[in-house]
Order: C-alpha cells, then structure tokens, then sequence
C-alpha cells in the first residue's frame, strides 16, 4: 500500500536498481542538459523526491541548494539515508516556499496522483509561483497510451496526453520548450496488444503509486540491455526537434517567462 514502510523500502531499491528508474534519469538528463548545458548554481526543487535518488542525481548540475518535499516521513528518512540535508514534508499543492525561490522544479510521477478535480492546475499554480523568472520545470507523469492495460491501479490516478499537458501548462502561464513521450518500448506492448485483441489487465500490482518490482534474481541481467534501449532513446529525446509519438511516461519542460505577458 502506498505509504507504508515496505512501500517506500522497495522503492529505495527500484530507484537505483531498476532499468526503468536508471533510463528515466537518462531521459531526464538528456532534455535537462539541452538547456543547462554547463550551468552551476542552480535552487532546485525536488518536488515529490521518494526516497532520495533524484536529489542526489541532480547534484550533477553542481546546485547551490538542493531541496527534496514529499508528503511521506518515511519516504524523507529514506532520503536521509542517502545524505540528503535540506527536506520537507509538504505538499506540492501549498509549497512552504517564497515567490521565486527556484531556479528549476523536478516533479517525477506526482501530478497524476493529486486527489480532486483541477489539482494538478493547483500544483502548476505553485510551481509557477516559487520558480524564479526564466526559470524551468521538469513534469514526467502517466501517459493515457497503454498505462490501463498494464496497471489496474491506473483508475486511481490521471493518464495525459502531451497536448493535454501542455495546455495545461500553459493555461498555468508556461511556455512549453518540449513535450515528448518516453519509454517507448513499454508503450508499443499494449498497443500491440490492443490492435491484436489480446491485451489482459493484470491484478498483479496493488501500489496506486508503484506498479514496478524488482526483477526476480534469474532475470537480473535484463536491466543491463533495457538500461541500454532507454539510454539510446534518452539520446534521441536529448535532440531539441526529436520527440517520441507513444509511450508510457510523458516528460515536458517548461519555462517561467522573463517578462510578465
């Protein structure tokens, strides 16, 4: 269940371990770093940091600060466990932060489960708020190709499509630099599945927040070249003029403009 202690142990684990964590910050890194490319001292926002592995990951942009906000205790003391400092239990929805405090949000897998109607505009309200003038938010969230044949738990949280997201986004006072979906590979599965009226939904997964275990030991080895399929995507996504059509994960980048339109 969501929130309890074997929740959060087992993602500690997933999010170093498993291929699709390693190749989601691939991704991360490739439409981030076409924008930060040698950029140092950057107040970064973790919004929805899980058990730490992103922070840590983002010290790669060498910040000034780097702040990591979950609802969940247990999901911070896992976060100390890998050294993180600066933590607070909040909400993405009432950020306990100042107008332009930040220079760049990471919101991984959140916005998809905020309860109420209207609460990820909410959400994109606070970002926009706390995020400095030309300043960056990175959203990866539930794409609506194939995510309910794979999840029964998908009632229980939003699916996107990128044009949704984006005029979200841009209802919130964005300017959308890239959306793209992500994780092709996993994407083109349903869909086969759909087109061969095959697909099965499975009640495999009861975690509304964490679908992925780990891979049984006898098929450890698959995370090596599944890493390295999501690598190779991560480098076409890298290019400012490629996106991907389908896929499970959606990722957009948006800016907060510099000048009040």
């Amino acid at each position: 269940m969501m929130g309890s202690e074997e929740y959060f142990a087992r993602l500690y684990e997933v999010e170093v371990e498993h291929w699709w964590s390693r190749g989601m910050r691939e991704v991360a890194g490739g439409i981030l770093d076409a924008h930060y490319h040698g950029a140092r001292g950057l107040r970064v926002l973790d919004a929805g940091c899980g058990t730490g592995a992103t922070l840590n990951w983002l010290a790669r942009y060498e910040p000034r600060m780097v702040i990591g906000i979950d609802l969940f205790q247990q999901s911070l003391q896992f976060c100390r466990t890998r050294s993180a400092a600066m933590l607070s239990q909040s909400s993405v929805l009432d950020l306990p932060f100042g107008n332009e405090t930040f220079d760049l949000i990471v919101c991984n897998d959140v916005i998809q489960h905020l309860p109420g109607e209207g609460a990820d505009a909410l959400a994109f309200g606070e970002f926009y708020r706390v995020l400095e003038p030309g300043g960056c938010l990175l959203v990866r969230t539930n794409s609506s190709q194939g995510s309910r044949e794979q999840n029964a738990a998908a009632a229980h949280h939003r699916l996107y499509h990128v044009g949704e997201l984006r005029a979200r986004l841009e209802r919130a006072g964005f300017q959308v630099m890239k959306t793209t979906y992500a994780n092709a590979l996993m994407g083109v599965i349903p869909t086969v599945r759909r087109y061969l009226k095959r697909s099965r939904t499975s009640h495999h997964h009861q975690d509304h927040g964490l679908a992925i275990r780990l891979l049984p030991p006898h098929l450890r080895w698959l995370n090596t070249p599944l890493y390295w399929v999501m690598k190779c995507e991560a480098w076409f996504l890298s290019k400012p003029a490629c996106a991907s059509p389908f896929g499970q994960s959606i990722f957009c980048l948006a800016q907060k403009p510099t000048t009040v339109r």
